[in-house]
């Protein structure tokens, strides 16, 4: 994944809180704010379900859906067994639309000799495509916005805010926590990742 679209600078300016909260707390917050939109955006983005290995050093990965990915494109795996395995790659071969095989470098895959299922599926990411959204305006304010509801929502008393004369303000961390932010998503986000 790209580095957090929100920095942990913009996000102790923003909120007013100088040196108040350690930067791990800030830093776990704007990771996981860029995660949460990250999956509603348009990514070149394929979920592995099938692994195994032909050689020691390719890895053969069958995908849910068809893929867009090809012949030596850079890509970043996660989720898969080993932490070896994951990081950035490059595409060895296409197969077909669901099964890819990646170059995994030097280092060796892990001696599989029947296809293994993953549960929950690995991503193989295209690194170019995650970080376009590093130069978006509108997906920056996006995730600072989510960000800043997490924040206040770690903080606050039960999770929830309260005003002045301690009437509760609405949970944010629910369902609508994406919807309130989707009018600046709204061009760029992966209409398949709104089913289900």
């Amino acid at each position: 994944m790209p580095d957090r679209l929100v920095s942990v600078a913009e996000l102790k300016t923003l909120l007013g809180i100088g040196d108040l909260y350690a930067d791990s707390v800030l830093e776990q917050i704007a990771d996981t704010a860029t995660d949460v939109i990250l999956d509603y955006l348009q990514l070149n983005r394929a979920w592995a379900d099938q692994i195994c290995c032909e050689d020691g050093f390719i890895l053969q990965a069958r995908t849910i859906k068809p893929h867009n990915l090809y012949v030596g494109q850079t890509v970043t795996l996660e989720g898969f067994p080993g932490a070896h395995v994951n990081g950035s790659k490059t595409v060895d071969a296409v197969v077909s639309d669901t099964v890819v095989r990646i170059d995994l470098g030097t280092h060796a895959a892990p001696v599989i000799d029947d296809p293994i299922p993953l549960i929950p599926p690995a991503t193989i990411s295209d690194q170019a495509r995650l970080n376009y959204y590093e130069d978006v305006p509108a997906v920056k304010e996006a995730v600072t916005a989510i960000a800043v509801d997490i924040f206040q929502s770690r903080v606050a008393p039960g999770g929830q805010t309260e005003a002045v004369d301690f009437t509760p303000g609405p949970y944010r961390m629910g369902r609508s926590l994406v919807t309130r932010v989707s009018g600046l998503l709204g061009r760029w986000m992966d209409t398949s990742a709104l089913v289900g």
